[in-house]
């Protein structure tokens, strides 16, 4: 076989504790405040919460928590999103759970740096943001492959459509393995 290097803009870690062992270092290189962004509540029933929490808390991260993201995100919970970001000085996003959670995080992550519509500017205008603010991903629900790309589904009710947007690839996406209780 020849050999060959291969990069993409995404590092990921995958394995039994990779949370513990790599999320610490993945965050050392951004400011303090990071937005911690989760679904429904699952990752606080299961643990991942509060195992990602302490890892943050021991870094020296103060965090904002940004919960409530639902499948098929909308819009205005991107422009939720991206107001909490402005209004804490957020300096990196980390989205916990499933698909939706990291679409979501995407375009807030692209929103919270500009005063402009990002979905007019997307598909009205076809001009893509170029600044975003820097996110990682914990991967807690696979099947989306979306903490690879920086590719999003946002539904914007007010228009009524569900349409694909671009924004953030996440730096880093750490793929929770767990054991299943037989």
């Amino acid at each position: 076989m020849q050999k060959f290097v291969y990069e993409y803009a995404t590092k990921v870690y995958f394995g039994e504790g990779a949370v513990k062992e790599h999320l610490e270092a993945s965050v050392s290189g951004y400011g303090e405040n990071v937005m911690l962004a989760y679904g429904g509540g699952s990752v606080k029933k299961n643990g991942i919460y509060d195992e990602v929490k302490e890892i943050l808390e021991k870094a020296g991260k103060k965090i904002t928590d940004f919960s409530g993201i639902m499948s098929n995100p909308t819009y205005a919970k991107v422009q939720e999103g991206a107001k909490l970001a402005k209004e804490n000085q957020i300096d990196f996003i980390l989205a916990v759970g499933g698909g939706s959670v990291s679409d979501c995080c995407k375009i807030v992550a692209a929103q919270a740096k500009t005063e402009k519509d990002l979905w007019e500017m997307e598909m009205t205008g076809h001009q893509f943001p170029t600044e975003t603010i820097p996110m990682g991903v914990i991967v807690t629900a696979s099947g989306t492959g979306s903490e690879m790309n920086k590719g999003a589904v946002i539904t914007n009710e007010e228009k009524m459509i569900k349409g694909g947007m671009a924004a953030a690839a996440p730096v880093f996406a750490i793929l929770v393995q767990k054991k299943l209780n037989n």
